[in-house]
């Protein structure tokens, strides 16, 4: 039946006589998979190839923990943390945004992580990579943790690169054995001491300004002294801080098949890693984010917060700034946009492990009855970035106690 139909249609339209011709109009294409569709075009670079190229030639030596000494883990050395601005391209994607140089914020940021025999890694924020044009200018240098600018639009991405004491980088290793790993992405208890801390609101305050417009009921100006958090008041302990993290940020998983493919390729799944059994020619069916195989070398926050209507601090949300009228000159006072200033907080980057083929435990039928219906291609789902404890079979990653494994500010 099929070769009858296919000479009928081969006599009618002789232009197709070519094989070449034959196969594009029957769709006798044949994909090859281990192909990355990125190498016949530009890889987006950024600002971590130079961390990545000196670090490579770095040879740590000393003594350092070795908590994953059977594992993809066994020997790290470094971490090289990269938060790159951007912004969303529908389903989970984001798109980098190009880097100004003379931004009045810094839109590539880095953290060096070294592992060492403590029970805590030391941190060590690039405040070159932190500092902004108008702060260097005038001689400043950046602080010591991460800026994030947040609202509904952006989105931030965060690569983790880890390299061994010889200068060889792991991820590709890391992600061959990505059934058995996932990374968590909390709110911390502790700070990079292991201290108990509390979570600072940066968002500031709202009070009339009296000196020279007048009292109003809106308007006046933002007193960004931090105070403490209200959300995080009675929060102490890991999970505690874990369960309210969705209301300070959102993180999207984007692992791909090889560390360095920097976007989707030619289709929308084509470079995104599914849990196995599933192969990339399962992309074409697959369900985002569902299918994921969620690892955490490479993925998004969007850091939207959610105001708290009984949050007497902070009854508008976002802070309105608005135009205001001068009553001694009739001119209209400074204006500027909605503020997104941000709580301070630690956070928790947690490696876990779990046994070979346990990772994915969730029942998609359970998933199901939590969110909408969807063609699942795999029959379970990975944990939430939030949430390790759901599935019962992860372990932690970790030099001392039971605590949060790598803490960035």
């Amino acid at each position: 039946m099929n070769k009858i139909f296919k000479s009928i249609l081969l006599i009618v339209t002789v232009g197709l006589s070519f094989t070449s011709c034959d196969d594009f109009v029957f769709g006798n294409v044949h994909v090859d998979y281990n192909e990355n569709p990125l190498n016949s075009k530009g890889v987006a670079h950024s600002g971590a190839d130079k961390y990545v190229d000196s670090l490579s030639k770095v040879k740590v030596s000393g003594d350092m923990a070795n908590p994953d000494a059977d594992g993809a883990f066994n020997g790290w050395a470094t971490c090289l943390a990269m938060f790159k601005e951007g912004h969303s391209h529908g389903d989970g994607m984001m798109h980098g945004n190009f880097v100004y140089q003379n931004a009045p914020w810094k839109q590539e940021e880095f953290v060096l992580i070294h592992n060492n025999t403590s029970q805590w890694p030391t941190v060590e924020v690039q405040r070159q990579s932190t500092v902004t044009y108008l702060e260097q200018s005038e001689g400043k240098m950046g602080p010591d943790y991460i800026r994030i600018i947040g609202g509904k639009l952006k989105r931030w991405g965060l690569c983790l690169y880890f390299f061994n004491k010889e200068g060889k980088l792991m991820n590709d290793d890391i992600l061959e054995h990505s059934d058995e790993y996932q990374i968590f992405f909390t709110v911390s208890e502790v700070d990079d001491k292991g201290n108990p801390y509390e979570v600072m609101d940066c968002r500031g305050t709202w009070k009339p300004n009296k000196d020279k417009f007048g009292d109003w009921k809106k308007g006046g100006t933002v007193d960004t002294t931090p105070v403490p958090s209200p959300l995080f008041a009675n929060t102490s302990t890991w999970k505690q801080r874990a369960e309210l993290t969705p209301k300070i940020f959102e993180y999207t998983y984007r692992d791909t098949w090889i560390h360095n493919a920097m976007a989707d390729g030619a289709r929308e799944l084509f470079n995104q890693r599914l849990l196995p059994p599933l192969t990339r020619e399962d992309a074409d069916w697959a369900v985002a984010p569902y299918d994921q195989d969620r690892v955490g070398l490479k993925g998004h926050f969007n850091f939207d917060i959610e105001a708290d209507e009984n949050d007497a601090l902070h009854q508008e949300w976002p802070l309105e700034i608005t135009r205001r009228v001068d009553p001694a000159t009739g001119e209209p006072g400074r204006y500027s946009r909605p503020s997104y200033l941000l709580p301070k907080f630690y956070l928790s980057v947690r490696i876990m492990k779990c046994p070979k083929g346990k990772k994915a435990l969730i029942p998609k039928d359970e998933y199901l009855n939590r969110h909408s219906t969807y063609v699942f291609r795999s029959p379970f789902i990975c944990a939430e970035a939030y949430n390790p404890d759901e599935p019962k079979e992860y372990g932690l990653i970790r030099n001392g106690k039971n605590s949060s494994d790598s803490i960035f500010q």
